[in-house]
């Protein structure tokens, strides 16, 4: 065959594949790295009422409504079965990068598979009622907690957490004690969760109790349960305990540091002897629990305080996992901020709303003390208050300054200082007035219900940047 002919067949076949495209019932359109529209099919054409000669060249954003393909184009994560208004209705679409054999992402495939009709909601709501039935039964037995987190929930782009997820993924098989340390925020329990997932257990109660949150003179009965007339107020039939209603299955200890010293003791028995007895109960109870603990705090240097046990920290610490800080994994923030802002689009039905580059940019710049728990509370504040379609990275910077110093920071056990608290609430509402007006100070005084001139002076007194917010 000569050159001639094959360039022949060449041109047929992608003819061929030119007619194929077109009589397929799926809308397609494929963009360049640029975000540019280079082919679209005849089924793209009808829902969108657009010829391909006018469209063609053109940016996507200046094209379509609430497109992320050139987003999908330039960072090359496929966005799959996501719910797009269209022209006033709802279709299920996915974007796909093509990425070449050398991992370099040269633009998207999108995919507009079918209508998300009123019958497709309706079926989607009755599924996800008998969940909720589902687990509302399942609770109410007081024999199970429902996981919500799986191995796929553990962002591990950087090299610290992917060190630290290989180790949960080596160990979840086994029945070791395993202990997360972290600071607050880290997503502990969402490693619990996927280690329990990932076990033999993984049918069986995943059962978790918060140390810090329970009164001391409470924590023997959460832990092992009491029998009827235990104590005033026990109910009839006595209770179940944390550790018998985790039978089989996995107990997460989390802020294992805050238990008493007089409960470690008895919780150490425990892991030794693998019983339990109840508060005024005289018969002791084989239990089978693997046990997850987690803690924020330096067990050590409670231990050295004599605030921990040493014996049961040597029986805790089996299998330590240490879950790096976000700011040390500042490559994995990207690919946590992409799957927080899809969920929130997805809960609140806001899909016209997309972040910027330089969005992302404030976002890897910013330090977060509060770890992955911040940046989900900054993305949340950030979709609601902000009214512009396209979020850029003043606006970031704008909620992360009213965000930042939180009343933690001024609240202990034993004091809080009100007029700080006072302070770091005004900056907060004017920050967000000033945003929701879209920097129109005449709007956000009447938003807070004060006088212009109020407004300026207090920004002039919390050195609130004017120009941050254009």
């Amino acid at each position: 065959m000569n050159k001639d002919e094959q360039i022949a067949d060449f041109l047929e076949d992608k003819e061929l594949l030119k007619k194929v495209l077109d009589i397929s019932l799926l809308g397609l359109q494929i963009v360049d790295s640029d975000g540019n529209i280079i082919y679209v099919n005849e089924s793209f054409e009808n829902i969108h009422n657009l010829k391909a000669s006018e469209v063609i060249g053109k940016k996507v954003t200046d094209v379509i409504e609430n497109t992320r393909m050139h987003i999908v184009a330039k960072t090359g994560i496929a966005e799959r079965d996501d719910v797009q208004f269209i022209h006033g209705h709802e279709y299920v679409v996915s974007r796909i990068p093509i990425i070449l054999d050398n991992n370099i992402c040269v633009g998207g495939i999108g995919v507009i598979r079918f209508e998300y009709t009123s019958q497709l909601k309706n079926l989607n709501q009755k599924v996800e009622k008998l969940e909720k039935k589902l687990a509302n039964l399942s609770s109410n037995k007081g024999i199970h907690v429902d996981t919500h987190y799986s191995v796929d929930d553990i962002i591990a782009v950087a090299e610290s957490s992917r060190k630290s997820k290989e180790i949960a993924l080596r160990t979840a098989c086994s029945d070791s004690t395993v202990l997360l340390l972290g600071e607050s925020g880290v997503g502990k329990e969402v490693y619990a969760q996927s280690i329990h997932n990932l076990s033999k257990r993984n049918k069986n109660p995943f059962i978790r109790l918060n140390c810090s949150a329970i009164q001391e003179s409470l924590f023997e009965s959460e832990l092992f349960g009491y029998e009827e007339g235990a104590f005033t107020g026990a109910r009839k039939g006595g209770k179940k305990g944390k550790f018998e209603l985790a039978q089989n299955g996995t107990i997460f200890l989390d802020e294992i540091g805050d238990m008493p010293i007089q409960t470690q003791s008895k919780l150490l028995r425990v892991i030794q002897e693998r019983e339990i007895e109840r508060v005024g109960g005289e018969k002791m109870t084989e239990v089978d629990v693997r046990i997850i603990a987690a803690t924020n705090q330096n067990l050590e240097k409670l231990v050295d305080k004599k605030k921990f046990r040493r014996d049961l920290y040597y029986r805790l610490n089996v299998i330590p996992i240490t879950i790096p800080p976000l700011r040390e994994r500042i490559l994995d923030i990207p690919v946590i901020v992409k799957k927080f802002w899809q969920l929130l689009q997805k809960e609140r039905g806001v899909y016209h709303k997309n972040l910027d580059f330089s969005a992302y940019s404030a976002l890897d710049n910013y330090s977060w003390p509060g770890n992955i728990r911040e940046l989900k509370n900054v993305l949340e504040r950030v979709m609601a208050v902000v009214p512009q379609d396209t979020i850029t990275g003043n606006h970031i910077k704008t909620i992360i300054k009213g965000h930042n110093n939180t009343s933690d920071n001024y609240c202990t056990s034993d004091n809080c200082n009100l007029s700080l608290l006072i302070e770091e609430t005004e900056r907060t509402a004017i920050s967000t007035a000033l945003l929701r007006a879209e920097n129109n100070k005449s709007k956000a005084a009447k938003f807070l219900g004060i006088s212009r001139a109020l407004l300026y002076k207090k920004m002039h007194f919390y050195n609130l940047d004017l120009n941050m917010l254009n």
